[in-house]
């Protein structure tokens, strides 16, 4: 097959976060010429990733059910799925891909690569046999994969620690890269020029973000400082289990905490408009997308020393780091945001962005991906010889 486009697939829980991690990705590998394949349900993104003229195959996955029929369904439709594409690679991400996808893989005999992007609830599962047989099976897949990467290191080495993984076969990638083209700091405001300081919270509207924390610390901080605003930016994913309920939303809008922005596709005007981002996540996170973005868009962080957030924020350089679950301590650093000079805050937020240039620039990412698949596949245009790289 000397003239067909070497093929890569994407199989991720949803569209949603193909398109908004890994576009760049995609276009990046089309550019170099592989045909590309996303394999993912259908949510709000997956119009977007088929407007952007890649292949898309639509898969159902229910991201938080523990029934091992429906898993073993999934397997069963990834199978269909890879035989019909035919991909000479794939990288599974997040937590059923990685598992039922690297058997599916298996079976067909196609290499294949496990992206943790964060650990989540694996660890936590309230369910103990759940949990084991979780963790067994997870063994198992990073066996018969090619490699499993991390986002962080944390995440690294709690899998080689507890042996799901041989560390010959943990890989760090760190994080899922920025795109500081598309991030970055459009205007200035003139110091001194606005009379009141924004503080933004983006994401998932989850318990574990830190949500409630960062209400907490609203309802101390407003006592003592009237100019000071409260946003919050994200939407309620009605599925997770973790979710707030959307009677906390208007309660805290009647009682003027905060004003509520709904949700966007677009996060920039949001970021560009508020003085500091602060997002107090204990969440496994792999690494925070939200912090990446505000840093590259020069704005300073108040986060929690918690993994996949600290990686992000360098404290007291491009931002603070508080206790997780501590609302003293996130008070105690929005107060020494709020005594910080505009000057000071500025350079903050300057140093936020040479961070990202420096380790998350996703060019980096891009050239770690490409180096993998080439040792693996080759280059997208040479003939096709990975098809029997499991018969022995």
């Amino acid at each position: 097959s000397i003239n067909q486009k070497k093929t890569i697939a994407l199989v991720a829980n949803t569209s949603w976060s193909i398109y908004n991690f890994r576009l760049g990705l995609l276009r990046h590998l089309r550019q170099k010429g592989y045909r590309i394949v996303v394999i993912a349900p259908k949510d709000a993104f997956t119009s977007k990733i088929i407007s952007e003229g890649f292949e898309y195959n639509e898969i159902e996955i229910s991201n938080y059910g523990t029934n091992p029929f429906r898993d073993l369904l999934l397997i069963y439709d990834l199978v269909k799925s890879y035989q019909k594409i035919q991909p000479d690679l794939i990288f599974h991400y997040t937590i059923k891909p990685n598992i039922f996808g690297t058997f599916a893989a298996l079976y067909c005999k196609v290499p294949s690569i496990i992206i943790t992007t964060g650990l989540g609830h694996l660890f936590e599962f309230k369910n103990f046999i759940v949990r084991n047989i979780t963790l067994i099976l997870y063994k198992l897949a990073c066996k018969y994969s090619m490699q499993t990467w991390f986002l962080n290191s944390n995440d690294r080495d709690v899998f080689v620690y507890n042996n799901l993984v041989a560390k010959s076969k943990a890989v760090l990638l760190k994080s899922e890269g920025i795109d500081l083209e598309w991030f970055k700091n459009e205007y200035i405001v003139a110091p001194g020029s606005k009379s009141e300081v924004k503080f933004l919270f983006a994401g998932r509207l989850l318990r574990d973000k830190g949500i409630i924390e960062y209400i907490e610390a609203a309802k101390i901080i407003k006592a003592n400082y009237p100019n000071v605003v409260f946003q919050i930016l994200g939407f309620i994913d009605q599925s997770n289990p973790n979710s707030i309920p959307y009677e906390y939303l208007q309660l805290w809008q009647e009682q003027k905490l905060v004003s509520y922005l709904g949700e966007t596709t677009d996060v920039r005007p949001y970021l560009q408009d508020c003085d500091a981002l602060v997002f107090p996540s204990f969440y496994r996170e792999g690494i925070s997308r939200i912090l990446m973005e505000a840093a590259a868009m020069e704005r300073p962080i108040i986060t929690t020393e918690n993994v996949g957030c600290r990686e992000v924020v360098d404290h007291r350089v491009n931002g603070f780091l508080c206790e997780p679950k501590n609302v003293v301590s996130l008070v105690k650093y929005i107060e020494k945001f709020l005594e910080m000079n505009v000057q000071d805050r500025d350079i903050m937020g300057k140093l936020g962005r040479r961070k990202m240039y420096r380790e998350f620039n996703q060019r980096l990412i891009f050239s770690q991906y490409e180096k993998c698949i080439i040792s693996i596949i080759g280059p997208a245009s040479q003939a096709s010889k990975s098809k029997n790289y499991m018969d022995k």
